[in-house]
C-alpha cells in the first residue's frame, strides 16, 4: 500500500487563462459559478488546473465559451 499524498496542480489566473486560451475574466467568472476548484492565497486566486481541464472536458469549448462570454 502507498501513502503517497498527490496534490492537485495549481496556477494563478493569469497563467491558468493564458495555458487554456480563456481571458482573466472569464476564468475568474468560472470560478465564482462555482465551476472550477480555487483557493484564495493571500489576495492571489490558485486555480486548480485538473479542475480547470475538466471542465473544458465535459464538452464545453474554451474558444465557443470565450467567443459568447466576451
Amino acid at each position: 500500500m502507498s501513502n503517497t499524498v498527490q496534490y492537485p496542480t495549481m496556477a494563478t489566473v493569469k497563467d491558468a487563462a493564458a495555458k487554456f486560451g480563456i481571458s482573466e475574466y472569464f476564468l475568474r467568472n468560472l470560478c465564482r459559478a462555482g465551476k472550477v476548484r480555487f483557493v484564495c492565497v493571500g489576495n492571489r486566486w490558485l486555480v486548480n488546473l485538473d479542475s480547470l481541464a475538466a471542465y473544458f472536458n465535459e464538452g464545453d469549448d474554451p474558444a465557443e465559451l470565450e467567443s459568447r462570454h466576451g
